[in-house]
This record gives C-alpha cells, sequence and structure tokens, in this order.
C-alpha cells in the first residue's frame, strides 16, 4: 500500500509527483499549514514559466486534495555537479495571517460582516476561499479591529465571541464550529508499541510521550475592564494538578462578565490540552488508502509506554518523505477529553 501512494503538487494545470524531499504539514493550532517540496535531480529543474512564487495551488494524497494554498517560494541552488529546486508556501489562511485589517473598521463588526469586508470582498477577493456551511448564530458575535491585527486574528477573536473556532479545510473552505466533528474512518486507527511477544503488532516506527505542567494551572483569574469603564473578574478552577498554582490574565477582549468567564474556563482548559503530547512516526501517508487527517481519532497501546496508552485525537500531522527514511507520516496527538470546544461556553455569552 505504501509504495502506491503519492503526493502530488498541482500549479497551473502542471501536477508533479516526482520529489526527492517533502513535507505536507497540517495542525489545527497553528492557523496556516505549509507545504515543502524539492527535487535534487537536475533532469526535473526545468520549472514552467507560468509557475511563479503567487501561483495558487493544490496538494493531493492518492487523488484527494489535502492542502489549497499560495506557493510563497520558489528557491534553486547550483553547485558544480548538481542543481535542487525547492517549492514552499502555505495554505490560503497564510494570506489571511500576512494581511492587516484595514484600520478604518475600528468599530465592533460581527463575523459576518468582517468576512464580507476581508475575505470575499476586499484585496483578498481574488483568493478561491468559499464560506462552509454554518448557523447563521454563529456570525454574530462582534470584535473590534485594533491597529496591526491580521485578518486571521481579526476573524478569529470574533469566531471566539459566537463561542466557536475558525479554520480553513483542505479545500479552500473559511469553516465555523468544531474542528474536530470531521468524518471519521470506517476502521478506527490503532497503533502498538510493544517490548515483548506482540512485537509482530507493532505499527510504530518512534513514539515521544510528554506530560509538561509548566504552564499549567489550578486556577485561571480573568480580569479587565469594559468599554464603559467597569470592572470584571471571573475564575476557573481545575482539580487535576497535585500542587496549588495559581495565573493571572489580563483580558483587553471581554466586554462583559460573561465574556470574561468563558475566557476563563478556555484559558484553563488550553493549558491543561497543552500539557500532554503524544508524537507517533508511522510508515505510509495514508490509513487504508485515506490521507492522515486533523480530527481523526485513535487508539494506543503500548507495554513500553503504559503512561501514553488509550484514546487520542490527532491534532497536527505532517507527510514526509526523504531518501533516508522514505515515506512516513508524524502524528501529533492530543488527549481526547482534554479538547474543550469552545461552543460549550456559547451559553454564558447568550446570556
Amino acid at each position: 500500500m505504501q509504495d502506491n501512494e503519492t503526493i502530488a503538487l498541482h500549479i497551473d494545470g502542471v501536477v508533479c509527483s516526482t520529489w526527492d524531499d517533502l513535507s505536507v504539514d497540517s495542525d489545527i493550532g497553528i492557523p496556516a499549514d505549509a507545504f515543502s517540496f524539492s527535487w535534487f535531480d537536475a533532469a526535473h529543474d526545468a520549472l514552467p514559466d507560468s509557475i511563479n512564487a503567487g501561483s495558487t495551488c493544490t496538494v493531493s494524497c492518492n487523488s484527494e486534495t489535502v492542502l489549497t494554498g499560495i506557493l510563497d517560494r520558489i528557491g534553486q541552488r547550483v553547485a558544480r555537479s548538481s542543481l535542487s529546486t525547492n517549492l514552499s508556501g502555505r495554505d490560503l489562511a497564510g494570506q489571511l495571517l500576512d494581511c492587516h485589517a484595514p484600520i478604518d473598521a475600528a468599530a465592533n463588526l460581527s463575523l459576518s460582516e468582517l468576512i464580507k469586508r476581508y475575505v470575499t470582498g476586499g484585496d483578498l477577493a481574488n483568493l478561491p476561499i468559499t464560506i462552509g456551511k454554518v448557523q447563521q448564530d454563529w456570525l454574530k458575535g462582534k470584535t473590534g479591529v485594533d491597529i496591526g491585527e491580521s485578518v486571521w486574528d481579526v476573524l478569529s477573536a470574533a469566531a471566539q465571541a459566537s463561542g466557536q473556532y475558525v479554520w480553513l479545510s483542505a479545500d479552500g473552505h473559511l469553516m465555523i464550529g468544531n474542528p474536530f466533528d470531521v468524518p471519521q474512518p470506517a476502521i478506527k486507527p490503532k497503533f502498538y508499541l510493544y517490548s515483548d511477544d506482540r512485537r509482530d503488532q507493532n505499527n510504530v516506527l518512534d513514539a515521544n510521550y510528554q506530560h509538561d505542567i509548566s504552564n499549567a494551572f489550578s486556577t485561571f483569574e480573568i480580569v479587565g475592564q469594559n468599554s464603559k469603564g467597569g470592572n470584571f473578574k471571573a475564575k476557573a478552577t481545575s482539580d487535576r494538578l497535585p500542587l496549588k498554582r495559581y495565573r493571572i490574565v489580563s483580558d483587553g477582549r471581554s466586554d462583559t462578565q460573561a465574556e470574561a468567564e468563558k475566557f476563563a474556563q478556555k484559558a484553563m482548559s488550553d493549558a491543561l490540552l497543552d500539557s500532554t503530547d503524544l508524537t507517533l512516526s508511522v510508515s505510509g501517508w495514508a490509513h487504508y488508502g485515506q490521507p492522515w487527517r486533523t480530527g481523526w481519532s485513535v487508539s494506543f497501546d503500548s507495554n513500553v509506554l503504559p503512561r501514553a496508552a488509550g484514546d487520542w485525537v490527532i491534532y497536527g500531522r505532517t507527510l514526509q518523505q526523504s531518501r533516508a527514511n522514505g515515506k512516513t507520516t508524524e502524528l501529533r496527538l492530543k488527549r481526547t477529553d482534554d479538547w474543550m470546544q469552545p461552543v460549550k461556553f456559547a451559553d454564558l455569552i447568550k446570556k
């Protein structure tokens, strides 16, 4: 199955699937997914004139689109006996991350209004970004626009005001909602790493488990002041840590007590989410023909890393190829129970 897997880069009708080195990244916690493709053989280094930095492109794995983006950079290096070429870029969210929102929109605007001004309209209207199907209530949360803020930061703040998460799908849809509410594979991926007589079941090349509480706290207190000069504070607590750790956060976004309570809960949950990681390296790029995707639920069992056994969700993944290691995928996992979809606290805002 691995030998038949193919990753192709499509730019202006030109398709290439012959690589010496590649990396295609996707991570729920990082706005713009990145890609990098390299040739080390001079026979493949003649690029058509139509391919330039700024070109729109797609990346497919086994004919399924895994990224829609912009070619940011073309690099070529020549030595006495070789010529290498590198093509790299990011998905369409990279443009929303790079470009600042115009400062003429200082008043509070809803997410729907912001999308119309800066995504489907304005300077970025030529990007092939479409809006995924969302509930209209999720578009009503408002936010201000500060000088120097990127379009992506403004959209994210407005989405959070409705208790939602915003991200870009592989086919270029601006999505609003729950990034883990995605179709799951018919057969749930299961990973094994044993050191006893079950070694023949091992399907993990290497595993790295980390539990780090240096940025986790038992109490988060949110303090701030609204536009009318009224002070507010909110607390979130957890008994999951073996010791008392207290953190105060100054909040410049919240305008009501209810919003402060929501952000306190989110700060607590995000800290607990970040405290535990499991990274697995596996052969190939796909599971039963389907490219690995963020949001999939997986399980892991091991007598070598018993602390890491249990259910996880794919928070990030990188499809990789190199001459030394062949075709591999790095899966960055988070505990399933640690992910808090912000919509859980939408009722706090509505009140």
